[in-house]
């Protein structure tokens, strides 16, 4: 699934609007949430630094991910320095590009040597099955002091 977040400063009313899309047909976005933000407090998290302004974007209603809400702020920041006063940004994600390449990244877990050791722990205690079924097991030292 496709996402896009478009990004719009409003001079005149000092509000800066983040809206967030998501594909349901192929080449056709709808609206899902759209959050506002007053442009003083934007300017105030761009010179906090990235991170504060991720924090300032995340809302209960707008809490992109990790990845998405870092873009989103380089955006933004880009958008306040570099951007005409109110040309909206707009920013796409794809969800399945995401997902493969989170395949890639994630290593393989090791599972041959964990194999291993069970595999020798349940050889020990067939040993000591077969041991018992004959009666040829050993007395313990609980037995021994009950003697």
């Amino acid at each position: 699934m496709k996402q896009k977040y478009s990004i719009l400063k409003d001079n005149k009313s000092g509000i800066v609007t983040i809206k967030e899309f998501a594909e349901l047909d192929k080449g056709m976005f709808s609206l899902i949430f759209e959050e506002t933000y007053e442009t003083a407090m934007i300017e105030t998290a761009i010179k906090e630094g990235k991170e504060a302004l991720v924090a300032a974007i995340r809302t209960p209603n707008l809490y992109p991910i990790a990845e998405y809400a870092g873009k989103i702020a380089d955006t933004v920041i880009e958008y306040f320095e570099n951007t005409p006063a109110e040309e909206p940004v707009e920013i796409v994600f794809n969800d399945i590009k995401l997902m493969q390449k989170e395949k890639k990244e994630t290593p393989e877990p090791e599972t041959k040597d964990k194999s291993v050791e069970i595999d020798d722990l349940l050889d020990d205690n067939e040993d000591d099955d077969d041991d018992e079924k004959k009666g040829n097991s050993a007395p313990s030292k609980k037995d021994k002091d009950d003697d």
